[in-house]
């Protein structure tokens, strides 16, 4: 009997550090909220979406008692949207998603391939997170987490010229490794104000760029939160859209474990 007691006051006593974990993970998703309202709610709002606003400003790690909180916030249009791959006969992004694998140097697949649920109309079904992949025979566990940093799987959205990277400006036809690199790293501090303006960049001239599937601002972003409290450790994924000046809905929630080399909560 005072063995089931001890192994009962255990159990509680791991559930409550569970739902502190929990509860400190929502406050991070809650801060990362006000700091996409803030930059919402500014002039000019995030029609210009760019790594000069607040959401995108380094936070540093929260101190609360007995542990810490860090919070990181990034564009999911920064990547590109595995959705956009998937519309009938449009060969653009589906050609750009193939550039992208070579210059990461992953396995070619076709995410068209895959047999996705449909409504209840026959439509199939968008794709919600990258690792719906994972039938295809060329993506494995590795391939996953190369492409977690360059692709997304969202409803709507365009490649962000203001936040991507390198890689995922390389993909766009007409722009070869080195210029992408030069663009992600003379980008305006408050970014592209329209297509029109990136496209008109000297080193763009004369290429063959569509501007179809490109844009200057994003409306779906996602947080990181990394909590660590007495010894213990939770990272909770949140993707946010921005739906108005007043309003960031949480589309999905994702909890992982914290990977054992990852040292964001100790520096």
């Amino acid at each position: 009997m005072l063995a089931r007691q001890r192994l009962s006051l255990a159990s509680s006593s791991h559930l409550v550090q569970h739902q502190q974990l929990w509860q400190l993970a929502l406050s991070g998703e809650s801060w990362a909220r006000s700091q996409l309202l803030e930059d919402a709610r500014s002039e000019g709002g995030l029609l210009v979406t760019h790594l000069g606003q607040h959401w995108a400003r380094p936070a540093p790690a929260f101190p609360v008692e007995g542990g810490r909180l860090q919070i990181r916030i990034s564009d999911l249009g920064a990547r590109l949207n595995l959705n956009s791959t998937l519309v009938p006969d449009d060969v653009i992004p589906r050609a750009r998603y193939q550039r992208l694998l070579a210059l990461a140097e992953i396995k070619p697949h076709d995410p068209a391939a895959l047999l996705r649920p449909r409504d209840r109309l026959g439509r199939p079904l968008p794709l919600s997170d990258i690792s719906e992949l994972r039938p295809l025979p060329e993506v494995g566990a590795d391939t996953l987490q190369r492409l977690a940093p360059l692709v997304a799987a969202y409803d709507q959205g365009h490649i962000n010229l203001n936040t991507a990277d390198a890689l995922v400006l390389a993909s766009i036809e007409g722009i070869d490794l080195p210029t992408a690199r030069t663009l992600a790293q003379t980008r305006p501090a408050k970014g592209y104000p329209t297509v029109a303006a990136f496209l008109a960049n000297p080193m763009l001239q004369g290429r063959d760029i569509t501007a179809r599937g490109l844009s200057v601002n994003s409306r779906q972003f996602r947080a990181t939160i990394d909590v660590e409290l007495h010894g213990r450790r939770l990272r909770l994924v949140s993707d946010l859209r921005v739906m108005s000046a007043d309003q960031v809905r949480v589309q999905q929630r994702t909890l992982l474990p914290l990977p054992l080399n990852d040292h964001s909560l100790t520096e």
